[in-house]
């Protein structure tokens, strides 16, 4: 090929690029809706990766030939799918993958993630037959000394901590069981312990200092914090648990028949957490 035919295919190339970033004032669809469906195939195609910073509005105006009103419509469309997700004084960011778990079935914290096709990378940070009984989030009430911390990440970036409380035979484990084991594979397999049912609270608050660290949080930055207690069939307490999760990467849903009274379920916190609501039924690991 020579220069001059090389020189061809080089502009046609760039012609065809500009191309796909043109949007259409001839068609029925709005601009920032063109807009909006163009950033998000970026995002499915990968050419626009999690966590990764959106160009600048005035980025934006220059590279599509609009207005700066249609580049806020378009970015308040993504960030209301939960695409896009701003950071104040940093800009606008390729929101993370986000879990979704139901509240109204027995559905574990790992069961809720292969479910939806996810694979979280898993490490065990503490596994003690006794630090549960110097544990004041432990609950009072229970005998649960067995104390182990598991820290789950997706994409290479930790999203939740899982600090549970187990009955004093499940110390007698190996540490390779309390890594690759759920909480409830625990109780039914090596304990023989079947749940009745489980009470779950949830609430968003500031971590505590070493907590937050593990997160690359300020201490001012909340997180969302799950408690849960399982019942066996003798109303004992069988194991607890506190879950600290990054906000953005998770949600929750529920299933009710009829009217869902909101009012009746907040019940008042007596610190300066947000109110919470209870769930009874429900599992988080």
């Amino acid at each position: 090929m020579n220069r001059k035919s090389g020189g061809l295919m080089q502009e046609l190339d760039k012609q065809e690029a500009g191309s796909l970033r043109t949007l259409s004032r001839q068609s029925l669809e709005p601009l920032y809706e063109q807009l909006a469906a163009r950033i998000g195939a970026q995002i499915d195609s990968g050419e626009l990766s999690a966590g990764t910073k959106l160009e600048s509005e005035a980025e934006l105006i220059a590279r599509y030939g609009v207005s700066r009103i249609t580049v806020r419509q378009a970015i308040a469309v993504l960030r209301k799918q939960g695409r896009l997700m701003a950071r104040r004084g940093k800009g606008t960011f390729v929101a993370e993958r986000v879990v979704s778990q139901r509240l109204d079935t027995l559905q574990g914290f790992y069961d809720a993630l292969r479910s939806q096709g996810l694979e979280p990378q898993l490490q065990l940070l503490e596994f003690s037959p006794d630090a549960g009984l110097q544990d004041l989030a432990r609950p009072s009430e229970a005998d649960l000394p067995v104390r182990l911390k598991r820290l789950y990440s997706l994409d290479g970036q930790p999203f939740a901590l899982v600090v549970g409380y187990l009955p004093i035979r499940a110390g007698e484990m190996s540490a390779e069981h309390a890594r690759q084991m759920t909480v409830y594979q625990i109780l039914s397999e090596h304990l023989g312990i079947r749940v009745a049912h489980a009470d779950v609270t949830i609430r968003c608050q500031r971590p505590p200092a070493d907590v937050a660290k593990l997160f690359g949080l300020k201490r001012s930055e909340s997180m969302l914090v799950m408690d849960r207690q399982s019942f066996a069939h003798d109303r004992s307490v069988c194991e607890a648990m506190r879950i600290y999760i990054v906000a953005e990467r998770y949600q929750f849903s529920l299933h009710v028949a009829g009217a869902l009274d909101i009012a009746r379920s907040v019940k008042p916190v007596a610190s300066d957490d947000r109110p919470l609501l209870r769930r009874a039924a429900s599992s988080v690991e």
